[in-house]
């Protein structure tokens, strides 16, 4: 006789949670996606360039023309390359700030590009030491410099308050946002990332806990620009009212968490970010991201010492977010979980 082949099929995605007999779907798999509910092959991935100081634990990415203008942020320096369409990588350049940087094995770096009132991108950078606990509150800075430049990045010293300057840096075009301990939310002049004394600028404590991340928010005509704000354990809007106040702030939710900042990602208007104990999302309402597949795996087997480690990226031709983190031992990412929104 001869052999006759029969198409293995089952649900989509890999079920870690549960028992082996119990699952409806693959219980294991490496290198693997699921497209229209059919098991593909990842293909890979290829190397640009192997010569960068790290690990790099935070990246800013800009196109002009035929040119990506990539940065990247270690413990100890800020570096800078271009890219061409045909993915050649230019030299390396050393772009860490001279003065009022201190290099830290617990240094985290957040970008954001902006552009100056004289048109010219400005590449904004803040480092704090959170690599160790996202609630520390010691070590934040910030500086600038030309985005298409490549000297040393300068330190931006008229910031009051500074001391609470350790969350990160948002851009919110016309303004650029920084945040940090204690709700500490500030905003520069329109129109110049460096300035935030001047008339325009101004700071709030919308929270008492510190603020984590934010992220541009689609908004209408009247109340543009606005931001999403994650703090340790609430969800906050940031809209522009103008007037004398220039921003208001309102509570979204005050029953989230969040697992790092890194994890925080958007994909077509809807942001998802990995929580303390559960899988989040917000389009417009906050809401719990049903897992039902590998949320005890994630969580039990994730290593919480490296927590801050943890980050997202997504692949929208595919539909996928993706959360790179170290599991059991390891003290790097060498393992991801995927959520296909299709």
């Amino acid at each position: 006789d001869e052999p006759l082949a029969v198409p293995v099929l089952c649900k989509g995605g890999i079920q870690r949670d549960g028992t082996t007999f119990d699952a409806d779907g693959c219980i294991d798999g490496e290198w693997v996606r699921w497209v229209g509910d059919r098991a593909r092959k990842i293909p890979g991935y290829r190397r640009i360039n192997r010569y960068l100081f790290g690990p790099v634990r935070a990246m800013s990415e800009f196109t002009k023309d035929s040119a990506t203008y990539l940065h990247f942020g270690s413990a100890s320096r800020i570096q800078r390359l271009q890219m061409d369409t045909s993915l050649n990588t230019s030299v390396i350049t050393d772009r860490t700030p001279t003065s009022g940087f201190t290099a830290d094995d617990n240094n985290i770096w957040q970008f954001a590009v902006d552009h100056s009132t004289a048109g010219v991108p400005q590449l904004i950078a803040q480092v704090a030491h959170n690599l160790d606990c996202m609630c520390s509150s010691a070590g934040g800075a910030l500086y600038s410099g030309d985005l298409f430049g490549t000297g040393v990045l300068t330190q931006i010293t008229t910031l009051p308050a500074a001391y609470s300057l350790t969350g990160g840096v948002m851009a919110l075009h016309p303004y650029t946002v920084v945040y940090g301990s204690n709700g500490f939310v500030m905003w520069s002049i329109p129109g110049d990332p460096t300035d935030y004394t001047g008339s325009g600028a101004g700071y709030a404590y919308p929270t008492r806990q510190k603020i984590l991340k934010g992220m541009p928010l689609r908004s209408g005509a009247s109340n543009s620009p606005a931001a999403l704000l994650w703090s340790t354990d609430s969800l906050l809007m940031m809209t522009f009212t103008g007037g004398t106040g220039v921003f208001s702030f309102s509570t979204l939710s005050t029953s989230i968490s969040v697992w790092a900042p890194n994890t925080i990602v958007e994909m077509d208007g809807t942001y998802y970010w990995v929580g303390a104990e559960r899988f989040m999302s917000f389009n417009g309402i906050v809401r719990e991201l049903p897992n039902t597949v590998n949320a005890d795996f994630f969580f039990e087997g994730a290593n919480s010492a490296q927590r801050q480690k943890t980050y997202a990226f997504t692949v929208p031709r595919f539909g996928e977010v993706w959360w790179c983190y170290a599991r059991g031992t390891s003290e790097e990412p060498n393992h991801a979980i995927v959520f296909n929104t299709r």
